[in-house]
């Protein structure tokens, strides 16, 4: 075959291909293939943006708090179901106030988008019944709260502030366990709920129920925890009470009983769980009793009454042998810890007996223990031949003297006590320019002044004209003198022959080797009987008065006796209205020409002057 005819059966080949393909002809550069289902384009919008715009609408954020009425929580936290935010902010707690969102009391973070369960910490003090949860947002400082300022409440899709109100409720409620008294004196409550600021307050029990107060501290509004009483161990009991008080009077100012009283729950019952003590009662050297005639007295860890001996000296008991058989010493062992229950003030300490047994004192004083007293309460030993006194946390008078004057009153600070012959009993006659001159001894409206052991006049007070309470013995007000600088000063004795020292009695015993006992006044100097007085009469005036001086006290005065003055002590009016000591209705003098006590120089002068036997 010729080169023409290969040719011609290629061309062939080629067309007989391309018909079987489409039929259609091969170009050098064929137009792009249109798909065939592609709609033609219109001007009009199609549905698929309006699809996009709800989808959008659908996942905006809306500005949302949800919460509900709830009782404060531990830590004084409330707690907000949901918040829902545009932005990151704050939820804040606000008070009401005027029926509105007021002072706000706390605020917590929230971030953009869902968040639950957000606890905020609030000021309890500043909670209302009503209050409000209120959205911020964080638009100043990221992460800084600033309101007043940039970080102002958020609005909802409508505009409005969110902040729905709540109600919350703070329960009064104490949770104590059972535990032992520290070493410090002190029981610590694990738990405190208290709707508004008051005390804790532990009570000893007394017959099943809370009794005497014997410590408090403060609590403050909502929850407090590990709450420290320290409480007075003398006054403990078995089981002691928690009680939540209010702080109703002066704002932190302890006033129980008065303004002060319990909380209650919301059933209207007092808030006062109890609690064991446990490990045992700390036992105390010294404690304190009470009654109504004595006042305050102390007493040892069972409650017996001790006592103070007027003839000790300070750290130095005299009293041994049939003494110390009526009145046994209160002793401990050598190197023992002494303690105190709360309100003794005094110092604690302990003084060698001479048969080497170690014997308690306070203030120096030796303690006893008086041998009749039975059981606590018992103070029959109080005034026992007026050199036995129950022991005094205070004592307010004292006995003290000088070498020429003996014995006589002293206050707190060991100056010297007079009394004013113008005053009436229970009632001072000194005022102004007298007052300065002569200061009262004053106490606070409602205390029992309390003597040392030799002291055995009675104490009592009386109310002045400026309402200020002033000491009296034996109804005489007592008065400081200005001029006295120090103890033992008695410079104020027979100023204007109207002022003078008090003797802590009028008549004691004296005693000498010829003529035994006799009496004596409390400067110890001798007294005299006249024979020819009659009872209660004197029949000694004049020159005779002048040489054997009447024993005087003045108008309303009650003589007061001393040890071992066993006879009737009473006054009668003289001839010259003044007041005359009488003994089994003798009247009593002095002798001039006895130079010092123990004199006894007026004895059977002309027969009918003698000395007196008690």
């Amino acid at each position: 075959m010729n080169k023409r005819i290969l040719t011609l059966i290629g061309l062939t080949l080629l067309l007989l291909a391309l018909a079987a393909c489409g039929g259609q002809a091969a170009t050098p550069t064929p137009e792009p293939a249109q798909p065939a289902a592609q709609p033609e384009p219109t001007t009009e919008p199609t549905a698929e943006p309006e699809m996009e715009e709800e989808a959008m609408a659908e996942t905006a954020v809306t500005n949302a708090v949800a919460v509900a009425d709830q009782t404060l929580g531990g830590d004084n936290t409330v707690a907000i179901d949901s918040v829902t935010a545009d932005v990151d902010g704050w939820l804040v707690i606000h008070a009401q106030a005027d029926g509105k969102p007021g002072p706000i009391l706390g605020h917590a973070p929230v971030q953009a988008g869902d968040n639950s369960d957000v606890v905020v910490q609030i000021d309890p003090a500043g909670a209302t019944d009503t209050l409000y949860a209120m959205l911020h947002v964080d638009a100043g400082t990221v992460g800084e709260y600033e309101f007043p300022g940039d970080d102002g409440p958020a609005v909802d899709a409508d505009g409005n502030v969110v902040t729905p109100p709540f109600a919350l409720t703070i329960p009064n409620s104490v949770a104590v366990a059972d535990q032992a008294i520290s070493a410090d004196n002190t029981v610590t409550i694990a738990e405190i709920t208290a709707a508004v600021p008051g005390w804790l307050v532990i009570h000893a029990q007394a017959d099943g129920k809370p009794g005497p107060v014997l410590g408090h501290a403060p609590v403050a509004a909502g929850f407090n925890e590990n709450i420290t009483v320290e409480i007075d161990p003398a006054g403990a009991t078995d089981t002691l009470y928690a009680m939540l008080h209010v702080d109703a009077g002066t704002a932190g100012e302890y006033e129980f009983p008065g303004d002060d009283g319990p909380a209650v729950d919301a059933d209207g019952n007092v808030v006062t769980p109890p609690f064991a003590v446990t490990g045992g009662l700390p036992a105390n050297t010294l404690m304190l009793a009470q009654s109504d005639e004595l006042g305050a007295y102390l007493t040892d860890a069972e409650g017996m009454t001790l006592y103070t001996f007027a003839p000790d000296k300070p750290g130095e008991s005299v009293c041994y042998d049939q003494c110390a058989t009526a009145w046994p010493p209160l002793l401990i062992e050598d190197g023992a810890e002494l303690t105190a229950a709360a309100g003794i003030p005094g110092e604690l300490g302990a003084t060698e007996r001479d048969d080497g047994t170690i014997q308690v004192t306070y203030n120096g004083w030796p303690l006893y223990y008086w041998f009749m007293d039975a059981a606590p309460g018992d103070t029959n030993g109080h005034n026992v031949n007026n050199v036995w006194a129950v022991a005094y946390p205070e004592t307010l008078v004292f006995l003290g003297g000088n070498d020429e004057l003996g014995s006589f009153l002293v206050g707190p600070d060991g100056m010297t006590l007079y009394r004013f012959n113008n005053d009436e009993p229970g009632a001072s006659a000194c005022y102004d320019q007298c007052a300065d001159n002569w200061p009262p001894l004053l106490v606070e409206e409602g205390q029992i002044p309390t003597g040392n052991a030799g002291v055995v006049g009675k104490l009592g007070t009386t109310e002045r004209d400026d309402g200020t309470i002033q000491v009296t013995y034996e109804g005489m007000p007592l008065y400081y003198w200005v001029n006295d600088e120090a103890p033992g000063d008695a410079t104020g004795q027979n100023v204007n022959d109207v002022w003078f020292v008090v003797p802590p009695y009028t008549i004691r015993t004296s005693s000498s080797d010829e003529l035994g006992d006799f009496l004596a006044g409390a400067n110890g100097m001798t007294l005299y009987m006249f024979a020819m007085d009659e009872e209660n009469v004197s029949h000694c005036y004049d020159q005779c008065a002048d040489n054997w001086p009447p024993l005087l006290v003045q108008a309303g005065e009650v003589p007061v006796p001393g040890f071992g003055v066993n006879g009737a002590l009473g006054v009668t009016m003289r001839d010259d209205e003044t007041y005359q000591v009488t003994y089994d209705g003798m009247p009593l003098y002095y002798w001039i020409n006895d130079e010092a006590p123990g004199d006894t120089t007026g004895h059977e002068v002309n027969d009918v002057w003698f000395v007196v036997a008690p």
